[in-house]
Parts: structure tokens; sequence; C-alpha cells
């Protein structure tokens, strides 16, 4: 990843001190810090917490399924069917937006 950043020159001379104490160029003083914060975003933005009930019967269900060999984990099948059950939200979303947007345009459009 590359990232450009100006930095002012009164800055540059307090971050100067910094980097002879530790031997570094501001650049990669500068380079290191923006990598971590880039990073902690990173980390962020692709967490998401979710809860959900499952029954205790569809449990069992995909317990006797990780049984049979079907799937490594019980995790693994959870996760699953809940990434194909957000794709299909999505796509029904973006089904239902395409429709109120040509029904707010008269059906004139060639969407």
């Amino acid at each position: 990843m590359i990232i450009a950043a100006r930095i002012p020159d009164e800055l540059k001379v307090r971050v100067g001190d910094l980097c002879e104490k530790d031997g570094k160029t501001i650049s990669e003083l500068i380079r290191e810090l923006l990598q971590e914060y880039v990073e902690e975003k990173t980390e962020e933005w692709h967490r998401a917490k979710l809860r959900v009930k499952i029954p205790r019967n569809l449990l069992n269900q995909v317990d006797l399924f990780v049984e049979m060999g079907y799937a490594l984990d019980r995790d693994h099948v959870i996760s699953e069917a809940l990434s194909l059950w957000l794709r299909l939200k999505k796509m029904e979303y973006k089904k239902n937006w395409k429709e109120e947007l040509l029904e707010a345009l008269g059906g004139q459009s060639q969407i």
C-alpha cells in the first residue's frame, strides 16, 4: 500500500528530534505511523457484531450435518448460512430499490 502525506515544516522539526532519538528518518517514522493507523482502521471496519438466536432443533440439525462430514464445524455452517442470507437480502434490497426508482420515474428509465 502506498500512502502519500505532506507534513508542515514546523512539524518536521519536532518529528526530526524524535527521529534522531529513535535512529529513523522522518519518512520511516511517518510511514510507520500511517501504516499503524490504516491497519487499525481496517480492523475496525471489518469488525461487526452480529447476534443471532438459533433454535435448538436447528443446532441439532447442524451438528448432525457436521457429524456426517458435510461441514467442518458448527461455526462454519452458521457463518456460511448467515453469509448466504445477507447476500440474498442485499440482492432483494437492490431489486426493490430498482423497482421503486422505476416507479418514481414513471417506468421511463432504461435501468
